[in-house]
Formats: C-alpha cells, structure tokens, sequence
C-alpha cells in the first residue's frame, strides 16, 4: 500500500474508534463532567497581547459531556479559532467504576490509531509542507496534532482533579551564519505596512547586533501560549499523575471528586520584556 493509503486507513480507524469511544461515553454512568472553555486569543502563537488575561468559561454536567466528547473527535480547526493553532478544551469526565476496563480499551483502540498515524507521517521522507499537504488531503483543513494528541484516562479511584497554569519557552540554539542569512533573506520581505524602504535598514540594524555578538551560535527564547494542566490524586496509592489539559481526562470515582477549578489567568508582567532579548521581535536572547 503507498503512504496515502496507509495514512488514510489508519485516519478511517481513528475516526471510527472515536465514534465507538464517545458513544459508549454517552450511554455510560457519568459522575460528573466538567470543562472550560478558552477564549481563542489563549493559544494564539502569533501574538501575545492576548496572553494578559484569560478568563475560562466553565460548564458541567451533559454540556460538559458534549463539549469532551466533541474535542475528541475534532481534527480541524473550531470555527472561531485560527487554524495556526490546535483547539484546547481542559476538562475531565468521571464515569463510575464499573466502566473502567471498557472505556480504557476503547482509549486505547483511538491512541494506537494515533500513534500509527505519527509513525507513518514522520518516518517518510516528506518535508514538513508534503507531511501537511498528506494529511489534509484526507482530512481537509486538519490540524496534524490535534490528530496526534493522546487521550488520557486515569488509573485509580480519583480524590481531587485540581486545575493550573503552566508557562512554557521555546529554546533554540541557531549557528550565528545561518541567522544571519536568515535576516538578509528576510530584507526582501518586509511585514505589511512596510515597504522594503522602510524595512531594510531596521533589518540592517539586527544583522549589525548579530554580527557584534560574540560567539559561533545565538540563543532564541520564544515564549508559547499559556498551557492548562490538570493534577489528579486519589483515594488509593496510585501516585499522583499530571496531564496536560488539550482535551479533557477521563477518570473513575463511586462519588464526584473534589474539583480546584481552573481560575482567571492574570499575567502581572511581561514575559517578553523580564528577559534581555537581542532582537525582541525575534526573541533572540542577548
């Protein structure tokens, strides 16, 4: 079978599982669910202003069961989000007990299905564009990890699901020549609003910092969008475990967890400007 193929079975049995996975979650004995909704400037790479306050929108109960489920099966884009960035929805469904073994296998069944669809795409020789190209072929305007993003499930009789904020950087380490004709390339393409007058001698400038620079290499620190994080301890000794919230958790319990919910986000400084930075549109560090 060629790639194409490979890649697209694997995609159908994704979706299929998924399927199997959120209607078994719907005719399940559900606990409890809640999620929270980000607003879309929360995982915007492109630009930070709207990183300062981030207030989540909460919802529980058969609205938060839906909301769950639908971010599983979502590989494209929400409609109010940009497509240069993945969807999160932080969250978690608690199912008694009983459904334990089935719900984990039907987890499981939609994660291998992930992984192979990760293992096809990056073990071929594609560059990134063809791997983009492959996978929206198959599934039009498909961002390629919320296709990769696991979905998690607990083990253990859950005690507290406690919401958080997480900062993250970005750190690349670039040989100083190649950056430097990173930017004389970048000379030619001058930003919207800007004429290339007006844009190379602001690019002159930058190759000039560089170049004064000592060393071989240069350091890039880029800060990425604030990331929600679930903890979740329980009743027994099943050591505490951390996730990631990009798509709400699933987790087991006789009776409805204590909840931390996931609060305001409030950023009092700037995280661009605590740091010395060479190039700050860049993010090259000094």
């Amino acid at each position: 079978m060629s790639l194409y193929n490979d890649v697209e079975f694997a995609f159908n049995q994704l979706v299929s599982a998924t399927e199997a996975l959120n209607q078994f979650l719907h005719e399940s004995e559900v606990i409890h669910a809640e999620c929270y909704k980000l607003p879309a400037s929360a995982g915007d790479m492109s630009n930070t202003s709207g990183w300062e306050l981030v207030t989540p929108e909460k919802h529980t109960g058969f609205t938060a069961l839906s909301m769950a489920t639908g971010s599983f099966a979502r590989f494209t884009p929400d409609y109010n989000h940009s497509p240069k960035y993945p969807f999160r929805l932080p969250g978690f469904i608690q199912l008694a007990p009983i459904h334990y073994q089935s719900a984990s296998q039907l987890v499981d069944a939609c994660n291998l299905q992930k992984v192979i669809i990760k293992e096809l795409i990056n073990s071929s020789k594609l560059n990134q564009g063809q791997k983009r190209d492959l996978i929206q072929s198959i599934c039009p305007n498909a961002i390629t990890l919320q296709i990769y993003r696991l979905i998690k499930a607990a083990d253990g009789p859950v005690k507290r699901v406690g919401f958080t904020w997480c900062n993250k950087n970005s750190m690349r380490t670039i040989n100083k020549d190649e950056f430097l004709t990173y930017l004389a390339c970048s000379k030619d393409n001058p930003p919207s609003g800007k004429t290339r007058a007006e844009w190379a001698p602001w690019v002159d400038k930058e190759i000039e910092l560089v170049k004064a620079k000592p060393g071989e290499f240069i350091k890039i620190k880029r800060p990425l969008p604030i990331t929600p994080k679930l903890n979740i301890s329980f009743k027994d000794d099943t050591n505490t475990v951390m996730f990631y919230g990009h798509t709400p958790t699933i987790v087991f319990g006789e009776q409805a967890c204590k909840v931390s919910p996931l609060t305001s986000y409030l950023r009092t400084g700037s995280r661009k400007n605590d740091m010395s930075y060479l190039i700050k549109r860049l993010y090259v560090l000094d």
